[in-house]
């Protein structure tokens, strides 16, 4: 399945990991972390990911914002 995530909807680590969770559908005990949402994405197969605005999303969460990216990453390149 094909996810496009908007940057701009990611401002903060707790609004990045609201979106992402409601995007990519996660259960309620999903745990608001980088962690968390790898061991997530790992469950699901098949998945494909593009971000849009990332610019904005590291703007605002900065090394936060890159550390996220880095795990999308890996969840692609599985």
């Amino acid at each position: 399945m094909k996810y496009i995530l908007d940057g701009k909807k990611m401002g903060s680590r707790e609004e990045a990991h609201g979106y992402l969770k409601e995007t990519f559908g996660f259960p309620a005990h999903y745990g608001n972390n980088l962690d968390a949402l790898r061991d997530c994405l790992m469950e699901q197969a098949d998945v494909e990911i593009e971000v849009q605005h990332e610019e904005e999303m590291l703007a605002a969460l900065g090394r936060y914002g890159e550390l996220l990216l880095q795990v999308l990453q890996d969840v692609k390149n599985r």
